[in-house]
């Protein structure tokens, strides 16, 4: 016997196919690659393609731009107080529009966005920056963007815990203290192994004992670490000295890696104790008979690595 439906049940919706956009262009996500940012780290640019599929230039739209909820992305500004919207034509020209936030900060308004759009088949883009503050969750999500009646999931955003990096020994060439040279930079090569940038990390340095090594201040006072980034370009950070002067702590030294494979390498100053003082008491005028060579211990966040070998020539004194 066939069952039967009781009279008060509602029916099944009936699926209807909504139209499609009116907008004379399509939006879709701006990516590859993801957009890559570390929890607390650097700025990333979540985007949309715009491609013209009517025969007109496109004139200026509303653009409306949101925030995914509960992944603790934020917008970031870069121009002044303003969070922006950038569009880059098929010319690599661009051009930035400042956004109205809502209330609550998670979604952006634009007036009178150009989305560069002369003709039939011609596509441009556009972004803004976000950042993954330091409670943000980790995994792959996106933002929504809006350009007149069209909408689309922006470049997918993949917040990391932590982008990996490695840690190597910055030699050969060996590091030799002698009269003619007597400061050298050991140091170590750091890479990234993984899309994103690396957030600032502390950088701990110690000397080893019973080798009558002692760091070497070159800018006043302080000791500084020295980070050459991948353009050749040297970054200066001021470091804390431990009391019997053997270890110094650098806090919140930025790496620049930057993308999979940035490599940067990272030194600081010593020089050798002249024989017979005892260690860490006399000045650097005479360098030391060291038996071997020996290394600095470089710890980078929490990954260690020993530095160039460190040699004195004793033949040159």
């Amino acid at each position: 016997m066939p069952e039967t439906v009781p009279e008060d049940m509602p029916a099944p919706p009936v699926e209807t196919q909504s139209p499609p956009p009116t907008a004379p262009f399509t939006l879709t996500p701006g990516g590859p690659p993801d957009v890559v940012t570390a929890v607390g780290g650097e700025t990333g640019y979540p985007g949309i393609r715009i491609t013209a599929t009517g025969d007109e230039p496109v004139p200026p739209l509303d653009a409306y731009v949101a925030l995914p909820r509960g992944m603790g992305l934020e917008f970031h500004p870069e121009g002044g107080a303003n969070c922006l919207l950038t569009v880059r034509d098929a010319h690599g020209k661009t051009t930035a529009y400042p956004g109205n936030p809502s209330p609550d900060g998670r979604s952006l308004t634009f007036r009178g966005v150009d989305p560069a759009l002369p003709g039939k088949g011609s596509a441009s883009t556009a972004w803004v920056a976000v950042r993954a503050s330091c409670g943000a969750r980790p995994g792959n999500t996106a933002l929504v963007f809006c350009l007149g009646d069209a909408a689309s999931p922006s470049t997918t955003v993949r917040i990391a815990d932590d982008i990996p990096f490695s840690v190597f020994p910055g030699g050969p060439p060996d590091i030799v203290l002698d009269h003619d040279h007597p400061v050298g930079y050991p140091g170590v090569r750091v890479r990234a192994d993984d899309d994103g940038t690396v957030s600032p990390q502390d950088v701990y340095v110690a000397l080893p004992r019973e080798k009558r090594l002692r760091f070497h201040a070159e800018s006043g006072p302080n000791h500084g670490l020295t980070v050459q980034d991948g353009h050749g370009t040297q970054h200066l950070f001021p470091g804390h000295a431990a009391p019997d002067g053997r270890a110094v702590l650098f806090p919140g030294v930025d790496l620049f890696l930057s993308g999979k494979g940035a490599e940067s390498t990272v030194w600081v100053a010593v020089t050798a104790e002249p024989a017979g003082a005892p260690a860490g008491s006399a000045p650097p005028d005479a360098p030391a008979a060291l038996k071997d060579p020996t290394a600095l211990a470089f710890c980078v966040g929490v990954r260690t690595a020993r530095s160039t070998p460190v040699v004195v020539d004793v033949r040159a004194r």
